[in-house]
């Protein structure tokens, strides 16, 4: 007959259960956590990182709509003085680059040629004078006989005639010596506006002829800004739109006009037609002959939303964006309107004031993914280093 097992044997034997037990529960433990960490790595490999730079937040604003254009500025006034007198040029008073004010002398032409033919005409202006005078008093004096009988009416007409000639004789005299003052008055060339001399083409000692060129003048102060514009876009241009424009040599800074006039007809080749644009230039800081980059204004739309046009996506007549919305990335279809030149598009719906898009094409997203935007922005150490 067996003998029944001790006290202490049975302790030892729930003791090895317990440890048993044990072991298979912190091994389930095990288990779970090593399944739970597993699905947290999985879930944070699949979530798209982005950076602020990714993104673009929209809020309304003021979409300007314009139209590039280029030209040439040009000085809205100019003038080539010329010789209105064939002599030797004996003064020049100014040089390129030096102002002048309406009036002011620009050069001199010898005045000994033309002082003689005025002195010649004064002469023959009196000679004619004096003739007439001697023609007017034979005939009161034959006008007086014929009243009386004494002569025959073709008598005192012979003397009618001749004072008719020396009544013709004096005009054409007075009218040779106003043109031969007139040649004084022109060997001297003033300034017909107030500008800056841009060219001197005769020295002092040339004989110049008659229209030879001697002084160009610009006036700075307006300048004028001729552009092509397309056909197709010459119905959104009016007169008085504003321009906006830069220059080599003045960096970014821009400067303003406004459209003056149009040209009627469109360029033989090209189709396009020139505008013009007016440009206040009182500083004086613009000249003649600079190349002109701008933007004439077509349009100003009031609080729209706007986007950039790299954000803007389309797959099978479909527009749409990427947004990020708590946490996840959602595809919206939007409705764009207008565009500007600088890539940015008018949002008619889909999308509101405040919402997070992505900016730009970064490869395959898809809809309802796990995001993750990543501030690459470091806390600052309390000590500022």
């Amino acid at each position: 007959m067996r003998n029944p097992p001790s006290r202490r044997t049975v302790f030892s034997v729930l003791v090895l259960a317990v440890i048993v037990l044990g072991a298979v529960a912190g091994m389930g433990v095990l288990r779970n956590r090593t399944v739970d960490a597993k699905a947290a790595s999985v879930a944070k490999v699949s979530a798209l990182e982005f950076v602020p730079e990714d993104l673009y937040t929209t809020k309304q604003e003021t979409m300007v709509r314009t139209l590039p254009v280029t030209g040439t500025l040009m000085a809205l006034t100019t003038a080539t003085v010329k010789a209105k007198v064939a002599g030797e040029l004996v003064e020049v008073a100014f040089r390129e680059g030096q102002p002048v004010r309406q009036g002011q002398v620009l050069a001199r032409i010898d005045q000994t040629e033309v002082q003689a033919r005025v002195a010649a005409r004064s002469a023959d202006v009196a000679v004619a004078r004096a003739q007439l005078q001697l023609a007017e008093k034979n005939r009161a004096m034959q006008k007086a006989l014929l009243d009386r009988n004494f002569i025959s009416q073709n008598a005192f007409d012979t003397t009618q005639s001749g004072y008719d000639v020396a009544l013709a004789r004096l005009r054409l005299a007075e009218a040779d010596l106003v043109s031969a003052q007139k040649m004084l008055g022109d060997s001297t060339s003033i300034a017909p506006f107030s500008g800056i001399v841009s060219e001197r083409y005769a020295q002092p000692g040339e004989r110049v002829p008659l229209d030879a060129k001697l002084i160009s003048i610009v006036d700075l102060s307006v300048l004028t800004l001729e552009a092509s514009v397309p056909a197709s876009s010459i119905a959104q241009v009016r007169i008085g739109q504003p321009l906006e424009f830069r220059v080599d040599g003045f960096g970014e800074r821009r400067f303003a006009g406004r459209i003056d006039r149009m040209n009627p007809a469109t360029a033989t080749g090209s189709r396009s037609i020139s505008i013009y644009a007016v440009i206040e230039n009182k500083d004086g800081l613009l000249r003649g002959g600079l190349f002109a980059q701008g933007d004439l204004t077509l349009e100003r739309i009031e609080n729209v939303v706007v986007v950039p046009a790299s954000a803007v996506r389309e797959d099978i007549g479909q527009t749409y964006v990427y947004a990020i919305e708590n946490g996840f990335v959602r595809k919206k279809q939007v409705r764009i309107g207008q565009a500007d030149s600088h890539g940015t598009l008018q949002v008619l719906s889909g999308l509101a004031a405040g919402d997070r898009i992505v900016k730009s094409n970064l490869g395959q997203l898809r809809n309802e993914s796990p995001a993750v935007i990543r501030n690459q922005a470091a806390p600052a150490s309390p000590s500022g280093k």
